[in-house]
């Protein structure tokens, strides 16, 4: 029986390629909670100087969630645009 191997090189790409933007996603949010905490610290160092949990989960929720969220609309976007169009039939 015969081995098809066409879509090899392609299959490699898209991994390669999602490797790399999930991996820049990690870091993305590393840089954003590193900033948002900090702020976060100010002002509590600025106010009554006592943390709450309840505020750094809504912190970190938020920025996943809207990471998700991001990365969600831009893949779809993507995804429109690399789908070819519908044509009539004759």
């Amino acid at each position: 029986m015969a081995r098809f191997r066409e879509g090899t090189g392609t299959g490699l790409v898209v991994a390669l390629g999602s490797l790399a933007i999930f991996s820049l996603f990690a870091w993305v949010l590393v840089f954003l909670l590193w900033i948002a905490l900090s702020i976060y610290a100010i002002v509590e160092w600025i106010g009554d100087g006592r943390p709450s949990a309840i505020a750094v989960l809504l912190i970190v929720v938020l920025l996943v969630g809207g990471l998700v969220t991001l990365a969600g609309v831009g893949f779809g976007l993507i995804g429109k645009s690399l789908t070819p169009q519908k044509r009539d039939r004759i």
